[in-house]
């Protein structure tokens, strides 16, 4: 066993080193970074069963470019096109975009320059030179402020998805159950990664999800059709219940969207709870740290 999957983790690497490669003659980056990867084995093995093992992988990187345009969603269309190996989810942002946002101190793009992986260079430089130093007394306060902002617009859109589930609107509940999940998406990004996202796409949403957590996806794409068949239909109403005639989503559909997202707020309001605690306690700590160390040095 050990084995196969060590063959495989090979012929991954070699994969993932290819489209690096294509990546790069495509779009010419400054520099590539990994702030992530998941890998998930699945092995079956049994005397009624073909012994059956996979690897799923899912990459997670940050391409700095040399202008300040925009260009995230044509990247991860072409990865999506052009790597049949396991998923990338890739940001894209211009040099001194990174560079404001770092001087700002935020925790996200700092916590990639400081920890993430560089896996391209145009200058061949593949090793950091120095670390960048993140105070994280606001960090708490920050996530907050967003939480406060966003997860109320959350409860207001799944207020309005059991209205017009009451009143048998059910294209229209479909919809309001799309901008639950969306808004929830943003507040959790925000939260654990202090990015702001402006995806609005559910599925990228998630994977971005994944890079903190695997929760908020499982609970919608955990691998059954049923599960996907409602996602995609909820995906879809998003436009199509506003644009197309022939969008129809039956009541039985609709209320078993309506709660599969109800427990996507919940999970959304747990989660951020914990988060914004164990940032306060850095926040404590580190203001403590500081505290102590004047005091030593004054004395």
């Amino acid at each position: 066993m050990e084995t196969q999957f060590s063959q495989s983790g090979q012929f991954q690497k070699e994969n993932f080193s290819a489209f690096i490669k294509e990546l790069v003659q495509k779009f010419n980056p400054e520099q590539i970074y990994s702030f992530g990867k998941n890998i998930d084995f699945k092995v079956n093995v049994g005397c009624f069963i073909e012994d059956h093992r996979t690897e799923n992988y899912h990459y997670f990187l940050l391409m700095v470019t040399e202008s300040v345009t925009r260009i995230e969603h044509e990247v991860q269309d072409f990865a999506n096109n052009h790597y049949p190996f396991g998923k990338i989810t890739i940001l894209a942002h211009g040099k001194e975009t990174i560079a404001e946002a770092i001087k700002a101190n935020n925790r996200f793009f700092i916590t990639i320059y400081n920890e993430g992986q560089i896996l391209y260079s145009r200058n061949g430089m593949l090793q950091r030179t120095h670390t960048i130093n993140f105070i994280p007394t606001q960090g708490a306060v920050k996530a907050q402020k967003h939480y406060n902002h966003r997860f109320p617009l959350a409860t207001g859109f799944l207020k309005s998805a059991k209205e017009c589930l009451t009143n048998q609107h059910y294209n229209l509940s479909a919809f309001m159950a799309h901008q639950v999940v969306e808004q929830c998406c943003i507040v959790l990004i925000r939260v654990h990664l202090a990015y702001r996202s402006d995806i609005h796409n559910l599925y990228r949403q998630l994977r971005m999800c994944d890079s903190f957590s695997p929760a908020p996806s499982s609970l919608f794409l955990s691998g059954r059709e049923e599960e996907k068949r409602l996602f995609d239909i909820m995906v879809k109403s998003y436009s199509a219940a506003r644009y197309k005639d022939d969008f129809k989503v039956e009541q039985a559909d609709a209320e078993q969207i309506f709660t599969r997202v109800s427990t996507f707020l919940k999970l959304t309001e747990i989660m951020c709870g914990e988060k914004i605690k164990s940032l306060a306690i850095v926040a404590e700590s580190y203001t403590q740290l500081k505290k102590e160390s004047e005091v030593d040095h004054a004395g």
